[in-house]
């Protein structure tokens, strides 16, 4: 299993889907980061005009879109330092970091899109999984390699990012612009004692951490389990997330 880590960092409204709805995972096509980028007017630094593009070491360029990536941070440790919590967003809004090595992520991977079945058998339009750092060097690139090259080739613009990505080619026509699905947490890093190793920010707002909290407390008993009309006081409900959130947040003493 690979030795170094790797993180996704996701705010409130992605912790909901990803414990409350049995972790959905993403895979998106160079189409959408395009898009991204034209629609916040380059605001939105997830958003990339030239994703899909790389320069050549003669001067040109090549374009290969016809492919879903799925896009992570290499961790300098075991855990977020305060610089790669401030990545993506300054104002503290990334309040939890998905922990993992690239071994697991591509093992789901692999299960949960059958990438290793008989390809006549396959119901998904996909080829076999690559993944690994993205660079920003130029390389001779021409119709031997170009799909090889481009899904791992950034702007140095992007280089404080870390970006190490999962990448499927199509077996078909580029007709996919977002995968969306859900299978399960087992792509998350456990720590020795079981419990998941992800991480909380330290510099969480009081807002944030108690919304946090009520997600995990969701996770952990199901949104269906407060239909029956019973009134909760707040000290019953933080005895109940401190029960959950010890089997999701390995440094949840944080909030609490």
């Amino acid at each position: 299993m690979s030795d170094f880590k790797i993180a996704r960092f996701v705010g409130i409204e992605a912790c909901k889907s990803i414990f409350s709805e049995n972790s959905t995972f993403v895979l998106r096509s160079p189409i959408y980061y395009r898009r991204l980028y034209e629609t916040t007017d380059g605001a939105d630094i997830k958003g990339d005009r030239n994703e899909g593009t790389a320069q050549t070491a003669g001067g040109g360029s090549a374009d290969f879109t016809d492919f879903l990536a799925n896009c992570w941070t290499v961790l300098e440790g075991s855990g977020p330092t305060p610089d790669e919590w401030d990545i993506f967003k300054k104002d503290e809004q990334n309040v939890i970091a998905i922990v993992t090595t690239p071994a697991l992520v591509g093992e789901f991977l692999n299960r949960a899109l059958r990438l290793d079945e008989d390809p006549r058998q396959q119901r998904l339009p996909f080829l076999s999984l690559d993944h690994g750092e993205v660079s920003d060097e130029k390389q001779d690139i021409d119709h031997t390699n170009i799909s090889d090259v481009v899904p791992f080739a950034k702007s140095g613009d992007f280089k404080d990012q870390h970006e190490y990505r999962f990448v499927v080619k199509y077996a078909g026509p580029p007709v996919i612009d977002s995968f969306i699905f859900c299978g399960g947490i087992d792509y998350m890093e456990r720590r020795d004692d079981g419990r998941l190793c992800n991480f909380a920010n330290p510099k969480m707002s009081p807002e944030n951490k108690e919304k946090l909290l009520m997600t995990l407390l969701s996770a952990g008993v199901g949104y269906g389990d407060f239909a029956d009309g019973e009134t909760f006081q707040i000290m019953n409900l933080r005895n109940a997330m401190k029960q959950q959130i010890c089997k999701v947040i390995a440094n949840g003493e944080i909030l609490l």
